[in-house]
């Protein structure tokens, strides 16, 4: 065995420095982090060549005195810890007395730095992690660091960095997160001598995220406030419209800190499931607050993920953050014809949030509806097809103006075990008694349908408004939720049972849920030698191949089937009700229509389909008369 050396602290400090700092981006956190936590309200971010060259951060936070300087560029040098105790509960976004040392062991660095006290403050200077220059200097209050020449001794590393515009906006990916995650601080990003990004600092999670993403992206965002078990929930979530293909645009923050956790991502996709096309996902700007007794944020070098004690509490936490937010949120989309010059025929959409369904100048509640047509919840047997829209695709244009969110402490119940959307379940409510003789009536909704587009889309008439509906999307949906409450659901018995042929996996997946199943109308029988009857299936699913409606659903439960309350019977309520809907192409009654587009209109949940996509959009009467050039 060779022998054992000590490597020499040149050696060592390289060698740490490469565990924290990967690229310049990395810089800019670390320095970007110590300016909040020394209480700056201003930062300046300046970098050119995407920082590898030049990188500069200045703040207005508290200074370091003259003495203090030298220390605070050596290793495990910090005011932020003092004991092991201080460890198991960290409020700063650094803590480790690592950062400055490992920026200066591979950069040049001069550090300039006045607290409001002294009259003059303190120049530093290093190179390599040698102080060449310490004095005493005339300079505002706060702190400068300039970093010049990152990895200039440390080739290996330098030559592994990317093409200079790709890690100026690694740069400002961390710009943008260290902005969103406190916007109480205004921050400003010079890249290349242009200003990128300036944010106000006031406070408002919503200017500052104008002010990162623009103007469309913050007008698809709704706000979200929650605090369940004492963990608050605050920030904005994307409309179930303005979804994404990657997961790129999720942003949280564990308090105040940018983290990845696969935890957060998975709780904010459920609350939006079906409610998004599968292969979507939504953006956010979510803060998650916490006792920081209550979570470990010393698990990476970057300090970029956090572990959590109470995994389970903080899913629920933002699951029932998010899920009130999207379910107390209604929008339509609305037709913008436009007959301005230069702008003939085209076709645009503005994003319109309703707090209940509007149409034309009136809010419609209905308490009873009328009974269904008897052929409405039959399936028909006419075949799909699928209809080809010709024309310019539209375009999206967003104009709301969106409160601000604020966290709202209360006393929340012991709600574990319980399968909620909103605490507002359990809040009691008092139910006026009516004398036996008082009629009941129902207020009609004053809509007319007026035909069909393509065989696919209803078309409404109401006061001022032309509503469009897709009737497929529009039954799937209430199809869906009714086979989700298990109401009204009636299993139809074969005429002699059919066995069903499944693996020894698929058996013990529909066993676990024959329960679950029988609720929905699925009516089986097994047997102890492993076989399977179909004995019912649900009355809209009459004529429909009863084995081939079992195999898919066995194959979806045998995928995971300890996941019954969530994400895996979605599955098999959507196959249900993709079967028994009515499909594009196909005909029906005018009663059978108006009873679906009621049922559309009365309901805030039937907004999209199982799979995400939208079911109504509609057409102002005065868009309609100012493209034909009635009004101006």
């Amino acid at each position: 065995m060779p022998k054992i050396n000590q490597l020499d602290k040149s050696v060592y400090e390289l060698i740490a420095a490469g565990e924290v700092i990967e690229r310049p981006s990395s810089v800019i956190k670390e320095l970007c982090e110590n300016s909040i936590d020394a209480g700056a309200k201003n930062i300046c971010v300046e970098i050119k060549r995407g920082g590898i060259s030049y990188m500069r951060v200045t703040d207005d936070g508290c200074g370091i005195s003259y003495e203090d300087m030298p220390l605070a560029f050596m290793r495990h040098a910090t005011s932020k810890v003092l004991s092991a105790h201080d460890l198991e509960n960290i409020n700063t976004l650094g803590f480790r007395g690592e950062a400055l040392a490992s920026v200066c062991a591979v950069s040049r660095v001069e550090a300039i730095s006045r607290r409001a006290v002294d009259k003059l403050g303190v120049s530093y200077k290093m190179e390599g992690g040698a102080p060449t220059e310490y004095d005493r200097i005339g300079c505002a209050e706060g702190t400068t660091i300039i970093i010049r020449d990152l990895f200039y001794n440390t080739p290996a590393r330098l030559k592994f960095l990317k093409k200079d515009v790709t890690e100026g906006n690694y740069v400002s990916n961390v710009v943008e997160k260290l902005a969103l995650s406190h916007p109480d601080i205004s921050f400003r990003f010079i890249r290349d001598g242009k200003q990128t990004i300036l944010t106000s600092g006031d406070g408002s999670f919503y200017s500052t995220i104008h002010a990162v993403f623009g103007k469309q992206f913050a007008a698809s965002m709704i706000p979200v406030e929650n605090v369940y078990r004492e963990i608050g929930v605050t920030g904005y979530v994307s409309s179930p419209l303005f979804t994404r293909s990657n997961r790129t645009m999720q942003n949280f923050f564990v308090n105040g800190r940018s983290v990845k956790s696969p935890l957060c991502c998975a709780a904010l996709e459920e609350a939006f499931r079906n409610n998004i096309m599968v292969g979507k996902f939504p953006a956010c700007v979510l803060c998650i607050n916490i006792d920081p007794a209550l979570l470990d944020a010393n698990i990476s070098p970057a300090k970029t993920e956090v572990r959590f004690s109470n995994e389970k509490a903080i899913f629920d936490a933002i699951f029932f953050a998010v899920k009130n937010s999207i379910t107390g949120y209604d929008e339509s989309r609305e037709i913008k014809l436009s007959n301005e010059k230069n702008e003939e025929n085209s076709v645009s959409t503005v994003l319109i949030p309703t707090v209940k369904v509007p149409v034309g100048n009136e809010i419609f509640s209905v308490q009873k509806p009328a009974p269904a047509p008897e052929s409405f919840y039959k399936k028909p047997e006419v075949k799909a097809v699928q209809p080809t829209l010709s024309g310019e695709p539209l375009s999206y244009v967003s104009e709301k103006t969106v409160p601000e969110p604020r966290i709202i402490q209360s006393e929340q119940p012991d709600l574990s075990g319980f399968s909620f959307i909103s605490e507002k379940s359990f809040e009691k409510r008092e139910v006026p008694v009516k004398e036996e003789t008082e009629e009941v009536r129902a207020e009609p909704i004053d809509i007319r349908v007026i035909g069909e587009l393509f065989k696919t889309y209803i078309l409404c008439e109401s006061r001022d408004t032309l509503i469009l509906i897709d009737k497929h999307a529009a039954h799937e949906r209430i199809n869906f939720e009714r086979f989700k409450r298990g109401t009204d659901i009636h299993g139809q018995l074969l005429i002699e049972p059919k066995e069903v042929f499944l693996s020894a996996e698929e058996f013990e997946a529909v066993k676990c849920f024959k329960d679950r199943l029988e609720n929905t109308g699925i009516l089986i029988k097994l047997t102890d030698d492993g076989k399977v009857f179909v004995e019912g299936v649900p009355q809209s699913l009459e004529g429909s191949d009863p084995e081939d409606l079992i195999q898919s659903i066995a194959e979806i439960l045998a995928s995971g089937n300890d996941n019954a309350e969530g994400a895996l019977f979605d599955d098999v309520l959507h196959t249900m009700a993709c079967k028994a809907s009515i499909r594009a192409n196909e005909t029906q009654s005018i009663a059978e229509l108006t009873f679906l587009a009621k049922e559309v209109l009365k309901n805030n949940d039937i907004r999209y389909c199982p799979h995400g996509r939208p079911v109504i959009t509609q057409i102002s009467k005065r868009q309609i008369e100012r493209y034909f050039g009635r009004i101006q």
